[in-house]
């Protein structure tokens, strides 16, 4: 997730993706009257709740990222395309371009974005609060907020590697269009039968079969959308995310084990390697090709103290075969 690149941020609870927390990225918050001076972001920030339909989670997840950064679309700020497109996965996208002034520029866009915190806009952004970070002289993410508990939102990053250009008014830009085109008629994924694309994980978290299996145990469980694809579960000492993802194919490796969830389907069981209780079991629940497949994982923690890894897994492994029940 492109916010929770900003590394001193910490690891916030809710990412997913590569841990960039060793990177020492500074985190600026770019004040309002340095977003009017650079032409983004003017204005107030947008109070009130936030009601629009073309943002919610359940429509983003069948847009296709990629195609919203056309070369029609990047050609209304004079960009030249540089080479294809880089998907990280359902609702990201990445591509290279030279600007107007010739100076090369990489942008990340990232539609649901997680751990987004609305507290921190500073303007607004096609009449949605916007929140600004810029991590150093050549980079930053300008994010619309879409909701506000839990902090959701569409994330731009634009990074002039060679330095030279204005990133925050770039990303604030390119930001506006993408949420114009998610108003109007944005270009579709077509979900093929049996695809995880979308569903809504919360829904598994929250149905008969996973509440069972996960039990009461003195408290009611607090389930929360994290991302396109990614949902959080609380229960007291335990939580619990679920992330579906398209990607290499899982398979056993060392200081794992291979377990059956059902009849014909195995998973992979990674107990956690630190002193926390935590393990979590991941599967291939489409296969696309040698190389590719649609993969869902449960992530499971538990934070007593007399809680153990062993523990740990038994607990993952039977809410993961009551998760497999949900699913297509």
């Amino acid at each position: 997730m492109i916010v929770c690149w900003v590394a001193t941020l910490g690891l916030l609870t809710g990412c997913a993706g590569e841990d960039l927390t060793k990177k020492n990225f500074e985190r600026t918050t770019v004040p309002a009257t340095e977003l009017a001076e650079s032409g983004g972001g003017q204005g107030s920030v947008p109070s009130g709740p936030i009601d629009d339909p073309a943002l919610e989670l359940a429509t983003l997840r069948t847009v296709d990222a990629c195609g919203l950064l056309s070369d029609d679309f990047v050609g209304n700020f004079n960009f030249t395309p540089q080479e294809d497109f880089g998907s990280g996965g359902w609702g990201e996208c990445s591509r290279s371009f030279v600007d107007v002034g010739g100076k090369p520029i990489r942008v990340s866009l990232e539609l649901g974005e997680g751990g987004v915190f609305p507290d921190q806009a500073t303007g607004n952004v096609a009449g949605l609060p916007l929140v600004q970070l810029s991590i150093d002289d050549t980079s930053c993410i300008s994010t619309a907020v879409t909701n506000h508990n839990p902090g959701l939102g569409i994330s731009l990053m634009a990074n002039y590697e060679q330095g030279g250009g204005d990133a925050c008014q770039t990303s604030y830009l390119v930001l506006e269009g993408v949420v114009e085109q998610l108003r109007a008629n944005p270009p579709q994924l077509m979900p093929e039968e049996g695809s995880l694309l979308t569903v809504d994980l919360c829904e598994s978290f929250q149905s008969e079969e996973f509440l069972a299996a996960l039990g009461e145990d003195g408290d009611e469980a607090d389930v929360m959308p994290s991302g396109l694809h990614f949902c959080m579960l609380s229960q007291g000492r335990i939580t619990a995310h679920a992330y579906a993802r398209v990607g290499w194919p899982v398979a056993p490796y060392e200081g794992t084990n291979e377990i059956e969830l059902v009849d014909g389907l195995t998973a992979v069981q990674e107990p956690g390697a630190s002193d926390m209780a935590e393990c979590s079991v991941s599967w291939n629940h489409r296969e696309l090709g040698e190389e590719e497949a649609e993969i869902l994982s449960l992530h499971y923690y538990d934070y007593a103290s007399e809680a153990d890894v062993d523990t740990a897994c038994e607990r993952v492994t039977e809410l993961a075969k009551a998760m497999v029940k949900t699913l297509p």
